[in-house]
Order: C-alpha cells, then sequence, then structure tokens
C-alpha cells in the first residue's frame, strides 16, 4: 500500500488472552461478535479453514437462544441482511466496516475495513503468528491497538 490516505481502515486492534484454549477464545470471539451485533456494525469473520467456520457459526446460534444475532456463510451472499458473515479465508466481498480476523495469516485487504481485530489466545503458535502479522500492519503505517484480557 503507498499511500494511507487510500485506505478505509481507521484502526487495528488486538485481543490477547491469557488463556491457550481453543474453547475459551471462540467463547471470547462469540462475546465479541454479540457486541459488534449490539452495535448494529457488519463483520466479515476470515476463519482458517472450514471446521473452524462451522464451529463458529453453530456456537453463534447457541450463544444466547433468546437472541438471534443474524449470520450467514460468506457465499451466501442472496442473505444480505445478515450483518455477520463467515468466510473461509477468501472474502468475495467486503463488508467496509469490521474484520475480525481469526486465520493465522496475514489478511491482505485489511484497508476495505474501518475496523481489523485480530483475537489471539497464548498458543506458540498464535503469538508468532500474531507478532509477524503485527509487524505487517507497523509496515504499512498502521499503530495496533494491544488489549490484554
Amino acid at each position: 500500500m503507498s499511500d494511507r490516505a487510500d485506505s478505509v481502515s481507521q484502526d487495528v486492534v488486538f485481543y490477547v488472552l491469557s488463556s491457550s484454549g481453543e474453547t475459551e477464545r471462540e467463547t471470547f470471539i462469540i462475546k465479541l461478535l454479540n457486541k459488534i451485533h449490539r452495535e448494529q456494525r457488519l463483520c466479515d469473520v476470515r476463519c482458517d479453514d472450514e471446521t473452524a467456520r462451522q464451529r463458529l457459526n453453530h456456537q453463534l446460534w447457541s450463544f444466547k437462544p433468546e437472541a438471534f444475532i443474524p449470520h450467514i456463510l460468506g457465499e451466501d451472499l442472496a442473505q444480505r441482511h445478515a450483518k455477520i458473515r463467515f468466510w473461509n479465508q477468501t472474502i468475495a466481498q467486503s463488508c467496509d466496516d469490521v474484520l475480525l480476523n481469526i486465520h493465522p495469516a496475514f489478511p491482505e485487504h485489511f484497508q476495505h475495513y474501518r475496523r481489523t481485530i485480530e483475537v489471539l489466545d497464548q498458543s506458540e503458535h498464535l503469538i508468532e503468528m500474531g507478532r509477524q502479522r503485527w509487524k505487517t500492519y507497523k509496515a504499512q503505517g498502521f499503530e495496533p491497538v494491544v488489549h490484554k484480557l
């Protein structure tokens, strides 16, 4: 990216959990998606594989049975009313608002979003990949904010 003025992204946020379990990370992600929904924002969730995408999709359905959160698997673009879309690695059409990147690789098109969120736990692989993404954001002129939880 040669000119940051051309980008839409306003901020990059890293949440770093104190736990290293997948269950705790997924629970945090679902709570975060609930908050994003309450704020009436749009969100693309970039998953690293189909299993993770399906698991998060299922957890969002069961998070609060009394409070439905509209969401879809990204390929179902006919369902445009859904504010939360789960993608498997590649996002076909950006929502332009929030990108929740739970894929370990750097999201090449994060500039299309107003906010990019990364969620890490203490697992060695996620921390190392997170450090690499942090450096890439910095190299592109962004100053990520870290919230240690």
